[in-house]
């Protein structure tokens, strides 16, 4: 794919800089097997003797909607950098994926506040893609306006979960796990415009390991605030 293997030194450059902006670093443990308990409950999650199948579905589906983002945005990097004609209808499912998951916060927070979820992200992705479209021309200061632009929308993700639930989503840890994010994100697609395919793997394995994280975050932050639900 030799669109893959273009030379833009101006793009990369900006790129490998902006990332260093999106510091923050955040641990990155994967998220651990919950095992089904004949009882309806499971064994051993953050040193709690078991957790119930309220509180494993919760989990579960946390753990499918966050690695469907990362699943589908990789692709999305694929088709969008290669212009390969699935492209249309991959980054239709990766948005889709994104109303998943502003549901997902409906029945805690409330219809309103899921929509403003899922347009934020929608915006993540849109931006994403814009992005790259700049990488690939070439445009430096395209580059660092898109990278402005997407840093700024992470920012308020953080805030609108933060704002949601203040006691278990603190904001400088929301922001300090979106900034990561987009720094794991900006490394695989840096990797796959300068064709180093291994660095590429390597990339993605951490936006995973990363994004297990997130979703376990995420969970605490739910059966922390609504504990009752989860019993």
């Amino acid at each position: 794919m030799t669109s893959t293997r273009r030379v833009i030194p101006l793009a990369l450059a900006a790129l490998v800089i902006a990332t260093a902006v999106v510091l923050m670093v955040s641990g990155k443990t994967e998220a651990a097997a919950r095992p089904a308990h004949e009882h309806g409950a499971v064994t051993a999650h953050h040193g709690h003797a078991e957790i119930s199948a309220r509180e494993l579905a919760l989990r579960s589906t946390m753990d499918r909607l966050w690695q469907e983002h990362v699943v589908w945005t990789r692709l999305a990097i694929i088709s969008l950098t290669t212009g390969a004609p699935d492209t249309k209808e991959t980054v239709a499912r990766l948005l889709r994926n994104q109303t998943d998951l502003g549901n997902a916060v409906k029945p805690f927070y409330g219809a309103a506040a899921g929509k403003q979820l899922t347009a934020l992200l929608r915006e993540h992705i849109l931006i994403a893609a814009d992005l790259i479209a700049v990488a690939q021309k070439g445009d430096g200061a395209g580059v660092s306006a898109q990278q402005a632009r997407w840093t700024k929308n992470a920012d308020e993700i953080a805030a609108l979960l933060s704002s949601a639930n203040p006691r278990f989503w603190k904001l400088g840890a929301m922001k300090t796990m979106m900034h990561e994010h987009l720094r794991l994100t900006t490394d695989e697609v840096v990797a796959r415009l300068k064709g180093d395919w291994a660095a590429d793997v390597k990339a993605y394995d951490r936006v995973e390991r990363e994004i297990l994280h997130m979703s376990e975050m995420l969970a605490d932050g739910l059966v922390g605030q609504f504990p009752a639900r989860f019993a």
